[in-house]
């Protein structure tokens, strides 16, 4: 039998497959509610993801956005560990870094990454597995601040070895580095609530040039990419955080509650407050699911 150390959490669930003599499934037991995401380190083996459908062969970093019906087949002898985590870990994990347009990037991507027999990384990597496992296994106060710091640890090895995600498609056009560059701002200031033109002239374009730019590339307006994200993070504070929303307000760069609240109404149709109680009574019930939060801009 596998070494299975399973924690049954409803946000972050973490396993090891220490060389069993029959196959290892991983598939809807482990499966999180709503939008989910999944890291494997392969030290040594095979796994199928898919039906067979994808095949990584050890030593191997994977990362997949964790789709309904998707299973993990370990090959008798494998060892390795996983990692399933939710919207909201995945979310406070990349945190507000300014790198954290191109981790969200990263993150709904299928990424494998070989890794070297003997090295510093992979060792790294066997640590931050563990520490998961451990941290969950013991379930000691403030885990889930450790467990954060070795995601991201994780994650931020699958960025650096997945370069071509930083700073959008190789060869891509000048409209698109361009708007790579204003997401990439957005990300960086939208809590400052610049505008528009604060975002053209830092990118030394006219308002005019960069609403082309991203009516070309996204089909939307900056100002609605801007507001797209805005309301990303005010779901997401909403969702997760005990924050009133006079604090979330002001996280957000508002002026007043009120500007907030007519801001979230006029995108969500009803106040932050009616948001969060409907949120909560269907979380209670096992309807709610976090909006996906990494489907921008």
């Amino acid at each position: 039998m596998p070494d299975q150390k399973l924690h049954d959490s409803a946000t972050v669930r973490a396993g090891a497959v220490e060389g069993p003599l029959r196959p290892r499934i991983v598939g809807l037991a482990e499966s999180l509610r709503g939008p989910s995401w999944c890291a494997i380190l392969l030290e040594d083996g095979a796994v199928d993801i898919a039906e067979g459908a994808q095949r990584i062969e050890g030593p191997a970093l994977a990362w997949r956005p964790w789709r309904e019906g998707l299973r993990l087949r370990f090959e008798a002898g494998a060892v390795g560990a996983y990692v399933l985590l939710n919207a909201s870990v995945l979310g406070n994990t990349i945190g507000h870094l300014p790198e954290a347009r191109d981790l969200r990037d990263v993150a709904d991507h299928d990424i494998s990454v070989p890794l070297r027999q003997a090295s510093e990384k992979r060792a790294a990597l066997r640590t931050a597995f563990a520490g998961i496992r451990r941290e969950l296994d013991e379930d000691a106060a403030a885990a889930h601040v450790v467990v954060e710091a070795y995601l991201r640890v994780i994650l931020i090895e699958i960025f650096r070895s997945a370069q071509s995600f930083s700073g959008g498609p190789r060869g891509a056009s000048p409209s698109h580095r361009a708007f790579t560059r204003f997401s990439t701002l957005v990300e960086r200031h939208f809590r400052e609530r610049w505008t528009v033109n604060d975002y053209a002239e830092r990118l030394g374009l006219t308002r005019d040039r960069l609403g082309d730019i991203c009516r070309r590339v996204r089909d939307l307006g900056p100002k609605d990419i801007i507001d797209r994200r805005v309301m990303i993070e005010a779901r997401l504070l909403l969702e997760t955080s005990g924050r009133s929303i006079n604090e979330i307000s002001s996280a957000l760069g508002f002026g007043s509650s009120a500007q907030f609240n007519r801001f979230f109404v006029r995108h969500a149709q009803q106040p932050p407050g009616a948001y969060r109680a409907a949120f909560q009574k269907g979380t209670e019930l096992g309807v709610s699911d976090p909006g996906r939060p990494f489907d921008w801009p």
